[in-house]
């Protein structure tokens, strides 16, 4: 579960406190989306007052990458249906997008991010089959 608080990150043989569609299994501290698109599905904890403004949605993010021929790919972000981001992402960075607290279910908020330009390794030279977009290292909600 989330809260204005804390934060999910992945680690080798524990299991997350949300749920995840789409991605491989978990890596040494983050997971590999599958494909061009992937879900992390998650329980909101509110702490009292409804929030006013906007609060924040951080993600620490990198995305397959082949020099030359793939330098970065686009990762749109969507938070229960609404798009609140969007960015081209060449190297691991924390993409901040800001959204209206209203749209923070109790249960069952769903993030979803789409990468068109997911790509096999293996298509660059790599032994790697896999189709891979987003590399999400942790997911975190903040008080804007």
């Amino acid at each position: 579960m989330l809260t204005f608080d804390n934060h999910v990150s992945f680690a080798v043989g524990e299991i997350p406190p949300v749920a995840l569609r789409g991605f491989w299994g978990t890596e040494d501290g983050f997971v590999w989306s599958r494909g061009k698109w992937c879900d992390v599905t998650f329980d909101f904890q509110f702490d009292g007052a409804p929030t006013p403004g906007f609060a924040e949605l951080m993600l620490d993010i990198d995305v397959f990458k082949a020099p030359e021929q793939l330098t970065g790919q686009n990762v749109m972000i969507y938070l229960n249906g609404l798009r609140i981001g969007s960015n081209f992402i060449e190297r691991r960075l924390t993409s901040i997008c800001e959204f209206d607290p209203k749209i923070l279910r109790a249960t069952d908020n769903i993030l979803t991010l789409d990468t068109p330009d997911a790509a096999v390794p293996k298509m660059f030279g790599s032994g790697d089959t896999r189709q891979l977009g987003v590399q999400l290292f942790s997911v975190q909600v903040r008080k804007g």
